[in-house]
C-alpha cells in the first residue's frame, strides 16, 4: 500500500483544492494536493516537499487531520491529510491546471478523486 500525504490548507474560512491537469493521473478531478511519501519520510516532511514541488510555495506542516484508504485500479493508497500553513499563495502549478479556495460546505460539489472524499467529509464535519 502506497502512503500519500495530502495538504489541508485553510485560509479565511476556505479550503484549497486543486484540479489535476490533462495528461496527469485522474486528470480533471479535484484533490487536496500532495504526493507519495519517500521511504523514511514523515507525512509532515512529505507534504512540505510535495507542496514546494507541485505549487512552488513553502509551507509549515501541522497535525494529521484524518486518513483515507482507497483502492484504485493501479493499487491501494493510504491518503494522510495533513493540516498545512502556506508561506505564500503565489502558486506555480506543475501537475494541476486550476486551484480554488472553497467553503468547506461546498467541497462535495467538486468532482473529487475518490480517496479525497472521506477527507472532504472530515473537513466538513470539523469546519462546517
Amino acid at each position: 500500500m502506497k502512503k500519500v500525504a495530502a495538504a489541508v490548507v485553510y485560509l479565511d474560512g476556505t479550503v484549497l483544492v486543486a484540479r489535476r491537469a490533462p495528461g496527469e493521473k485522474l486528470a480533471g478531478m479535484w484533490e487536496f494536493p500532495g504526493g507519495k511519501l519517500e521511504a523514511d519520510e514523515t507525512p509532515q516532511h512529505c507534504i512540505v516537499r510535495e507542496i514546494q514541488e507541485e505549487l512552488g510555495v513553502g509551507s509549515i506542516a501541522g497535525d494529521i487531520l484524518t486518513e483515507s484508504v482507497f483502492t484504485y485500479p493501479g493499487g491501494t493508497i493510504r491518503l494522510i491529510a495533513v493540516e498545512l500553513t502556506l508561506n505564500s499563495t503565489n502558486f506555480v502549478l506543475q501537475v494541476h491546471d486550476r486551484v480554488e479556495w472553497c467553503a468547506p460546505c461546498k467541497l462535495l460539489s467538486y468532482e473529487l478523486a475518490p480517496a479525497d472524499i472521506p477527507i472532504a467529509m472530515e473537513i466538513i464535519r470539523k469546519y462546517g
